[in-house]
């Protein structure tokens, strides 16, 4: 291994001289031209591309597009080769070429400082050509101490730090003996620190550009050790060979009383600082290194179909995600959710986009041009816009925009239901229920049921809150309504669902009984206006709830919670499941007068036959109902779905994270 390093330094440092002899003797327009090549071969070529682009997302999510990302991006690249150019000629650089080629704004601001006990810092970041810095200090007479990081190759080092030096810098390197640093500082010395790389856990947390970002504390407590001020100090590419160096207004550390708190809040102001700069100038900052490799923020980002129940489905999702960031020390607050609508513009479109994808398996060319055409507006910019660590999505018409959002993001994925025709292996986790039929694999995870965000904790405080509002006797019974509506395969049947309704007043009229009810945003108009004709202002009907017109939050884990007995339509697997995690009896009635799909008939007869719910017709309702009353129906709750199923979310939550 030492053998292999050694040869890969004498490589490395034979291009590196040969590299400077070119650049010494050709002019620098030229050198910089070539530079300029190599920095957009560099931003195809290198995979830090994905971590430059992913970084900018994040950074101004909302605020630029993908093209003005990728383009900010790639000049980031050509920045660094302009820069490593500019540090191989920079022996070379005069008296001449400073008053030609370069402004200074600010110097001002640290002289009346210079010599003095206690010295001066230079906090400064990769920006710009930055390693002019060094060379610029010492040209105009003030030679700094700067910190250098030790490289893996030796002998490239050296050659590295003598250009460094070459105009009367002093290398400190980072590791060596604090003493040394503050030495210098008294001796009323220049110390030049660069301050934008990740600090690790031992490092101070600061915010920028929205997120927590740990920042080594060096150059602060050198500042509160000594008392001397930090200025912040950017070099700024202002053309194709000239710049201007920007000494920006000095920094002190508070007088706290607590060292920790003192420092933070110098590199909170520099943080702030250097924020402002980058988004002035953003493509003259290094994107792509893991600045935010320490940060404890995870965003995740939620697909909706505009299904509730698919909706709820992704919340439990989130919910193991948050609550295992949680058990690993992380802050609630940390974990970050969005949630965007991804709504189609016809129909037509829709069904384009779904034959495109299972003709191309996914992989659909121009993807991110065809859900341009295909999405609306404002629902594409959002999602164009959106920055992420972990995608969600339930529901088949999402796959698309999933695999886009987890692609631009370079995002982990985590897919509920079964993905159709695509591979499993696009997706870190893929989370379906018993009833899809899948096999468990690395990333294949089984559930019993449909996913539930209702837990009983919120069951209980939903039911308490509107429980006085509505006065009931804790003597009345509560029959729980639970009405789903028509998917793209399932009708419902006008005659059928007339009949149940009679069927629920009739069986209720001999007993003090009250509906609490709530249809979905899937109920069709025609049943929606029989629930309000039968129940709306009605004395045995105290809570009626029309999602299309108001939908109440809450509304679904009060009825749980109040009910005694639940009446669930068998087409929404996710009502079932939530009904059947509330442990009260649960009766499942289909208001169709055709074959439900297969897998809804899977699901239903298991869950019929462990006893967790029972599937009523029109000819057993009325005795079903007695028994359940009379206590003769004892349901034995979920037999262990819930817990099951939550184990299962959080395996998968693990794999993501």
């Amino acid at each position: 291994m030492m053998r292999k390093t050694f040869f890969e330094d004498v490589l490395i440092l034979s291009v590196a001289k040969g590299l400077r002899l070119f650049v010494r003797f050709s002019p620098l327009s030229f050198s910089l031209f070539l530079a300029r090549c190599l920095g957009n071969a560099a931003y195809f070529l290198s995979k830090r591309r994905i971590i430059a682009i992913r970084n900018l997302r994040a950074a101004f999510a909302g605020e630029k597009t993908t093209a003005e990302i990728k383009r900010i991006a790639r000049r980031s690249f050509q920045n660094l080769a302009l820069s490593a150019v500019e540090l191989l000629r920079a022996p070379e650089f005069d008296q001449g070429y400073l008053a030609r080629h370069v402004e200074f704004a600010g110097l001002e601001r640290f002289q009346p400082f210079l010599g003095k006990r206690g010295g001066l810092i230079f906090l400064t970041a990769h920006f710009g050509s930055w390693e002019l810095l060094n060379i610029f200090s010492g040209m105009l007479g003030h030679p700094m101490a700067a910190l250098a990081r030790p490289q893996k190759h030796p002998l490239s080092d050296q050659f590295l730090n003598s250009l460094r030096a070459s105009k009367g810098s002093v290398l400190i390197r980072k590791g060596m003996n604090v003493r040394e640093i503050l030495r210098a500082l008294r001796d009323g010395k220049v110390v030049g620190i660069l301050n934008d790389q990740d600090g690790g856990k031992k490092g101070i947390f600061v915010p920028f550009f929205g997120r927590l970002s740990s920042t080594p504390s060096g150059a602060a407590a050198f500042a509160r050790r000594v008392g001397c001020p930090v200025f912040p100090v950017f070099i700024v590419r202002t053309g194709k060979i000239s710049h201007r160096v920007e000494v920006e207004a000095p920094l002190f550390v508070s007088e706290d009383s607590q060292p920790e708190k003192a420092e933070e809040g110098l590199l909170r102001e520099f943080a702030a600082v250097l924020e402002s700069k980058i988004r002035r100038f953003p493509d003259q900052w290094l994107w792509a290194h893991r600045r935010w490799k320490s940060t404890p923020d995870r965003f995740v980002l939620i697909l909706s179909d505009g299904k509730n129940g698919h909706l709820h489905q992704s919340l439990a999702a989130f919910r193991a995600l948050e609550e295992l960031r949680c058990s690993q020390g992380f802050e609630k607050h940390h974990t970050h959710l969005k949630i965007v609508p991804i709504r189609f513009k016809t129909k037509a479109g829709k069904f384009l986009m779904r034959s495109l994808f299972w003709m191309t398996r996914g992989h659909v060319p121009f993807k991110e041009q065809v859900l341009k055409s295909v999405l609306e507006e404002a629902s594409f910019r959002e999602l164009a816009a959106a920055y992420a660590d972990v995608v969600l999505s339930c529901g088949s018409s999402l796959l698309a925009a999933h695999l886009y959002a987890k692609e631009e993001n370079a995002a982990k994925s985590i897919v509920l239901m079964k993905p159709g025709s695509l591979s499993c292996g696009r997706f870190e986790a893929v989370v379906v229920p018993w009833h899809d039929r899948m096999r468990q694999k690395k990333n294949v995870f089984v559930t019993r049921g449909a996913l539930s965000f209702v837990d009983q904790k919120e069951i209980q405080e939903q039911a308490c809150r509107w429980s006085s509002r509505m006065a009931l006797s804790s003597h009345s019974r509560k029959i729980g309504l639970l009405i789903g509506g028509e998917t793209r395969k399932t009708q419902w049947n006008k005659t059928i669902f007339g009949e149940w309704v009679k069927k629920w007043i009739h069986s209720a009229r001999h007993a003090e009984t009250f509906f609490l009810v709530t249809s979905s945003r899937r109920t069709p108009v025609w049943a929606e206006e029989l629930l309000k004709q039968t129940f709306q202002g009605k004395a045995y009907c105290p809570f009626l709830v029309i999602a299309n017109e108001k939908n109440l939050p809450g509304a679904v884990p009060a009825i749980l919670g109040l009910s005694d007995i639940l009446i669930v339509s068998g087409e929404s697997l996710s009502m079932v499941s939530e009904a059947i995690a509330s442990g009260k009896p649960v009766f499942v009635f289909t208001p169709t007068s055709h074959k439900m799909k297969p897998k809804y008939r899977r699901f239903l007869n298991r869950m019929t036959e462990d006893r967790a719910v029972v599937w009523v017709t029109p000819d057993n309702f009325d005795e079903t109902l007695r028994n359940a009353v009379n206590g003769a129906h004892k349901p034995v709750g979920d037999g262990g779905m819930a817990g099951h199923d939550r184990e299962i979310l959080k395996r998968a939550a693990e794999r993501v994270l």
